[in-house]
């Protein structure tokens, strides 16, 4: 999935929750604007922190009982207070479900202080397309 060095355009949440596209660009003077569009499905949870001019440089799939248990107070509050899908009892029991419905997670990071985590069944590359500047006259 091409996302190294994008800008973090915007991102969106539709169906209920359960579907993110993270739109990444990259427009340089003298070089091809570049877009990637990345789309997450059967969500379970994500978590986004300072999305502002964020510059992607991370986006690792790890384990998703690693995510859930370095996450594990602000997933235990986010259930307590807002309700969470598959939550029923505890993080133990929320990350047995996630992973006998064989959810997997990644971890997002950024040059300058965006940082987040996806919960979700799959991640696809919608699109990924440099686009060749119009000759200026």
């Amino acid at each position: 999935m091409r996302y190294h060095d994008l800008h973090l355009s915007g991102y969106t949440v539709s169906d209920f929750g359960s579907r993110i596209v993270l739109h990444l660009v990259s427009e340089y003077p003298g070089r091809p604007r570049e877009e990637s569009h990345i789309e997450f499905s059967d969500v379970a949870c994500y978590h986004f922190v300072h999305t502002t001019s964020a510059v992607m440089t991370d986006l690792q799939e790890l384990p998703v009982a690693q995510v859930v248990k370095q996450n594990e107070v602000f997933l235990s509050a986010t259930a307590k207070d807002q309700g969470l899908k598959f939550w029923k009892a505890d993080v133990n029991d929320y990350l047995h479900t996630l992973e006998k419905e064989g959810f997997r997670a990644w971890e997002l990071g950024s040059a300058i202080g965006f940082t987040g985590f996806i919960v979700a069944k799959q991640a696809r590359q919608l699109v990924a397309k440099k686009l060749v500047p119009e000759p200026q006259v």
